[in-house]
């Protein structure tokens, strides 16, 4: 990664971009590549130059960082979302079927795959872009598939389902 972090500055730095410097590059879970600037830089100009380094990764898509309000769907039934494939459904049936309800992201599964095959639940993670609209659905019940399901406040782990 660090041979990454050096392309890339080195890409703005012949290209006279002097006001970025690119600090860390790590992989996420999922193969996202995620970029760290300095903090006196400002990512904004950054996004702005894209044409210059996108050509030093295969880019398919770009995000700013930004802070996720989350809550949590607790009771999930796993044999209506298939853990692997429905999940990418499941956004779509939400907002179709819940007032006001709208996700930044698809959801994502808090239950360890490990556990899918034994569990008939899961917990899923809905993440909204404001607080507020986190707040509105906390503790209500959402319309999926034909059932209803509780939301909770979302916490780094659930000892009792995960």
């Amino acid at each position: 990664m660090m041979k990454m972090r050096d392309s890339m500055n080195n890409t703005l730095k012949n290209a006279k971009v002097d006001l970025i410097i690119i600090t860390v590059v790590k992989t996420q879970k999922r193969n996202n590549i995620v970029l760290m600037i300095s903090k006196k830089y400002i990512i904004d100009v950054l996004l702005v130059q894209r044409a210059i380094w996108e050509r030093v990764f295969d880019v398919k898509s770009i995000k700013k960082d930004e802070k996720w309000h989350k809550i949590i769907i607790h009771s999930l039934k796993i044999e209506i979302f298939n853990m692997k494939i429905e999940i990418k459904n499941l956004k779509t049936e939400l907002e179709s079927f819940n007032l006001e309800l709208k996700l930044i992201i698809n959801s994502i599964w808090l239950s360890k795959s490990e556990n899918w095959s034994r569990n008939k639940h899961a917990l899923t993670i809905l993440a909204f872009k404001f607080e507020a609209e986190a707040q509105k659905h906390l503790k209500k019940w959402l319309l999926a598939a034909k059932s209803t399901y509780q939301t909770v406040e979302y916490q780094d782990y659930c000892l009792y389902c995960c």
